[in-house]
């Protein structure tokens, strides 16, 4: 019982070092997610500090509008997605149509191809693409 005792806390240990930040494919997702920005509601950006940089329209065929009236797929794949710039660094996120974004609770209404029509306070706000 003892030699098992002992070879278990030794493979622990052993993992435990192997798992190190030294391990180039060991990733410490706790940290990881610390590192990624949400857009969530519970966001300290407000809507006017955020940049739109690029725009990814759905295809819109009769192969996709078929496949999107069966059961078989889910709506969120044949969402439009935008590419924003958050304030003070390079960092960018994806959003999508419906979701809801910022400090102020923005329900992201349309996105097009320069544009993203948002919903803010019952007020509509439009960014754009700028070059």
């Amino acid at each position: 019982m003892k030699l098992l005792t002992l070879t278990f806390l030794t493979i622990f240990s052993f993992i435990s070092l192997v798992n190190s930040a030294d391990d180039p494919f060991y990733k410490n997702l706790e940290k990881q997610a610390l590192k990624r920005h949400d857009l969530s509601n519970t966001s300290v950006y407000s809507i006017q500090s955020l940049k739109l940089v690029a725009t990814l329209l759905a295809p819109d065929s009769a192969n996709i509008k078929k496949l999107k009236s069966t059961n078989e797929s889910t709506e969120s794949f044949f969402k439009n997605l935008a590419l924003i710039e958050l304030p003070g660094s390079e960092d960018q996120v994806f959003i999508y149509e419906g979701q809801i974004i910022g400090k102020n609770n923005a329900r992201i209404k349309k996105i097009t191809k320069n544009k993203v029509i948002l919903e803010e306070n019952q007020k509509e706000i439009t960014m754009e693409i700028v070059q």
